[in-house]
């Protein structure tokens, strides 16, 4: 479905409705359907929040590429927690750093959602050999969809 719609927007393009283009592309970008889901009326914006404990340059910069693409920030940890959910990725081990200024982002995911991945993360820890949190899923997604650089550990094996 998205090559068909990003055919569509480029049809769009071609036709003089670069405003209606944009519009599809916008919502064919990672998490763009949630723009389809704030503008509904009918729509609750539900969620919990989850804070994340992150240092300073790091949240600048997922805010900031969420804003480029016109995506929220808790559609995108949705997403992830979904593909976790649903065995399509695995979540990285994350490099502990001691970032002098360390913030909380704060985002908001549905709660069902959550209470899903909390429940998986117990069976992931002790599979990948390394603590799995919701925080380090919603962070290390975060920053592979949005193109943020983030030190991780290569827990591959060498083939």
């Amino acid at each position: 479905m998205r090559d068909r719609l990003l055919t569509a927007a480029q049809h769009l393009e071609d036709a003089g409705h670069t405003e209606s283009a944009a519009d599809v592309r916008a919502v064919v970008a990672p998490g763009g359907w949630t723009l389809l889901r704030a503008s509904d009326p009918k729509e609750a914006s539900g969620g919990t929040n989850l804070p994340l404990t992150i240092n300073r340059v790091l949240r600048d910069q997922l805010k900031a590429k969420a804003d480029e693409f016109g995506v929220t920030l808790g559609s995108v940890v949705a997403d992830g927690f979904r593909k976790v959910l649903a065995g399509e990725w695995t979540p990285p081990q994350l490099v502990r750093t001691t970032a002098p200024e360390k913030v909380v982002l704060n985002v908001r995911v549905d709660g069902s959602l959550r209470a899903e991945i909390n429940a998986q993360t117990a069976q992931l820890t002790e599979t990948l050999g390394y603590r799995v949190t919701q925080s380090s899923i919603a962070v290390a997604w975060l920053a592979e969809e949005l193109g943020v650089e983030l030190a991780t550990v290569d827990t591959k094996t060498p083939e």
